[in-house]
């Protein structure tokens, strides 16, 4: 006899909250009237600005607060940029001058953003380092970087920074700066790509 009452019950209860959810659903109430081109949303932001009291806030106090707010947010965006800039610089400051890791570092965050190809950012970032490259030459030099590391061959990038010997920037020639140039914009890269999936 329980039998029969428990499918009708929960029969009942499963009519009661599908009703219950027609209603939810069928109200006419407008719970948020955010439609740019009906009068009505005018007429509610107008209650909510006319509820809003300022108070002892003057605009002095609002502007100074959006600047400081403005200089925090800068801070972090630069202490990002920095922080790569920090790292290039300690990890290569024996084998670049401090000027060229930091304008790489710049080149490096905006290639990032670029939706170009890895060769492509390689070359983009280092053709204001080494000047007087044709960007083609450079791609040629960039190919076994980026080809090796799409593979998952990570050891190219080392054995490249091995491969050039270890000198003042003045005393290495041209390819050998460009080799290098390109060995550290595509550990950048690497160091922008891992901080962006964290």
């Amino acid at each position: 006899m329980n039998e029969s009452i428990n499918p009708v019950s929960s029969l009942s209860h499963k009519n009661r909250i599908e009703q219950e959810m027609l209603h939810a659903i069928l109200v006419d109430e407008a719970v948020y009237p955010w439609n740019p081109a009906d009068p009505a949303t005018t007429a509610y932001l107008d209650q909510l600005e006319a509820t809003f009291e300022p108070g002892n806030l003057s605009e002095d106090i609002f502007e100074s607060q959006w600047r400081r707010l403005s200089q925090q947010a800068e801070q972090l965006w630069s202490s990002h940029t920095n922080s790569l800039a920090v790292s290039l610089i300690q990890k290569f400051e024996s084998r670049m001058p401090i000027q060229l890791l930091r304008q790489l570092a710049a080149n490096v965050e905006a290639a990032t953003n670029s939706g170009q190809t890895l060769m492509d950012q390689l070359v983009n970032c280092v053709q204001d380092v080494v000047q007087g490259w044709d960007p083609e030459d450079l791609r040629v030099m960039a190919r076994p970087l980026a080809m090796a590391m799409r593979d998952g061959h990570g050891e190219v990038l080392e054995v490249t920074l091995r491969s050039i010997q270890q000198t003042e920037w003045d005393n290495l020639s041209e390819v050998e700066q460009a080799r290098l140039s390109l060995a550290i914009a595509r550990y950048a890269l690497g160091e922008v790509s891992q901080q962006s999936e964290s």
